[in-house]
């Protein structure tokens, strides 16, 4: 049987995203099974084959699904947020419900984010667990469709991601897998990062097809999407999909500036006997149903601080010319005034080689004329 996911994103402003298993199957038709066997059984089959399987028959037993997309089953008969599915969730002591979910297609199917919008987010104002996000999910794996024997998955759980509002999951190949059974307290850090633009790095911002902002998931999921058309002429509903085969080389490098979660996991027994008698029924599960479907989640900062981890430069202009100057001084004994008492020494050098090598000037001399006598000149 397959397993139901749930993709938690808890950013800066405390954003949550939900996937699951892409198929329940109560919500399947006979002619439903018939257009999805290949992917569900790996094999084509029609309806009268689904049947002898053990596919109860309906009224579409005479039906044909044309022109039906994928990605419209996965949002009709799969995974969803509601009241049935998601009964207890509350954000700092306020009931949310799935209309403060967005909904998208990612790697096991429908996702659903909480808190999605970047530019009007909710922020927690407190640390600590009962000032985040708390959720309960009913996985109800009795519906799981996949067959681990035909390639589907074989857990059953959740799947939980914090990342920032604006980077798209990657749930294949991040995340935290929680299992019913238990509440699962998950705090979270927040690392801020700033790389410099070559020479001194190697960080760039490319501009996206499909994104606003460049992410290194968005630069992989679209490196990905295009590889899938170019080579199959096709595309997976949740584009972009695995690739498989081959190797796919991506033209990726690191954003100037990102911003990245830690999370640290731990885990506590659920339900005890006072939820089992008392708060299961509230929730519309059995008693020994919740143990085997229930999947509890607290999502919060562990502290409202952040680290910040920037790129400098190793040396600028003036660190430069300072060393430069002070290796001089040091192994050269040619400091500044050095340098000028040398300019100096030439100088007077060259002054003193042209002085020497100039003609002497002519100088006509007139003899001075005696003073006249005092007799003379009262005679």
């Amino acid at each position: 049987m397959p397993v139901s996911y749930l993709k938690a994103i808890f950013s800066s402003h405390n954003i949550d995203d939900f996937p699951s298993h892409r198929f329940d199957a109560d919500k399947l038709y006979a002619v439903d099974w018939s257009y999805l066997s290949t992917f569900l059984y790996g094999i084509q089959m029609d309806v009268p084959t689904v049947l002898l399987y053990g596919v109860p028959p309906d009224e579409t037993v005479n039906d044909t699904l044309t022109g039906v997309k994928v990605e419209d089953m996965v949002l009709q008969k799969g995974f969803n947020v509601s009241w049935s599915r998601m009964p207890y969730c509350m954000w700092r002591g306020t009931t949310c419900t799935q209309l403060n979910f967005t909904h998208s297609f990612g790697h096991y199917g429908n996702c659903y984010t909480f808190n999605a919008d970047a530019n009007n987010p909710l922020k927690q104002t407190m640390q600590g667990s009962g000032n985040g996000l708390m959720v309960i999910i009913d996985v109800e794996e009795n519906y799981y469709t996949e067959s681990f024997a035909v390639g589907g998955n074989s857990e059953v759980g959740l799947k939980l991601l914090v990342h920032d509002q604006n980077e798209p999951p990657m749930m294949d190949t991040q995340g935290i897998a929680l299992a019913p059974g238990n509440h699962a307290f998950i705090s979270v850090k927040q690392i801020l990062y700033e790389n410099h633009v070559p020479p001194w790095g190697v960080c760039q911002d490319l501009q996206l097809e499909y994104y606003d902002t460049y992410t290194l998931n968005g630069c992989y999921l679209e490196c990905r999407s295009k590889h899938v058309v170019r080579n199959c002429s096709c595309r997976s509903y949740d584009l972009p999909d695995q690739v498989t085969r081959g190797e796919l080389k991506c033209n990726c490098p690191v954003p100037c500036s990102m911003t990245s979660y830690t999370t640290s996991v731990s885990y506590a027994g659920w339900p005890n006997k006072h939820t089992r008698e008392y708060v299961g029924p509230s929730l519309g599960m059995e008693t020994s149903y919740m143990g085997d479907n229930a999947v509890v989640f607290s999502v919060y900062y562990e502290k409202l601080n952040y680290q910040k981890i920037r790129q400098l430069k190793a040396m600028d202009g003036g660190q430069l010319s300072s060393n430069l100057g002070g290796m001089m001084g040091l192994f050269l004994g040619a400091s500044v005034l050095s340098l000028l008492e040398v300019c100096e020494y030439l100088l007077r050098r060259l002054l003193g080689f042209l002085g020497r090598n100039r003609r002497p000037k002519k100088i006509n001399v007139k003899p001075k004329e005696p003073p006249k006598s005092d007799t003379d000149i009262y005679k």
